[in-house]
């Protein structure tokens, strides 16, 4: 192939990457309603607080099967395998429709990114359990993904009130 052939190639690629943006940060988050923004981003996190909530109702004997937290694991798995620059786009802060996240989420963006990643080892974990279909299993594994969302809640989300 003809180098200049090569050469139009790899600046288009270059280009399109920046107009793009770094890793999921472009155009496509940013140029949408940031309202609408922080409304997925709370569909999101119900979706996962739902899934939590399905499961220790089970986990306590209260309700719910083995297949309701098979459902649950799926749905909470689902959100969490999301890009966290789509989850948390920038310019959607407290202060950004009903926004609780904190702005100290995108000053220390590689810790905030570091928690979301960490909910993939521990929804693995919290499937294999779910599978079992063992309580105490489910119960144990529950407690890796609580971990995970409670500490990016306590470090980048404000309380409500």
């Amino acid at each position: 192939m003809d180098s200049r052939v090569i050469n139009a190639l790899a600046a288009g690629s270059v280009a399109t990457f920046l107009y793009l943006g770094f890793g999921g940060l472009g155009a496509a988050a940013t140029d949408a309603d940031p309202a609408a923004l922080v409304k997925q981003r709370e569909q999101t996190m119900k979706s996962m607080g739902g899934g939590m909530q399905t499961i220790a109702k089970f986990v306590k004997g209260e309700a719910g099967s083995a297949a309701d937290v098979q459902a649950a694991v799926a749905a909470i798995t689902e959100a969490s395998s999301k890009d966290p620059a789509m989850v948390f786009p920038q310019g959607t802060a407290i202060g950004t429709a009903d926004s609780h996240a904190k702005p100290e989420l995108w000053q220390n963006w590689p810790k905030a990114v570091e928690y979301w990643n960490g909910l993939k080892p521990a929804t693995a974990k919290l499937t294999e359990a779910a599978n079992a279909g063992d309580r105490a299993q489910i119960a144990q594994a529950m407690q890796g993904v609580s971990k995970a969302c409670a500490n990016c809640h306590e470090d980048f989300r404000q309380k409500k009130q």
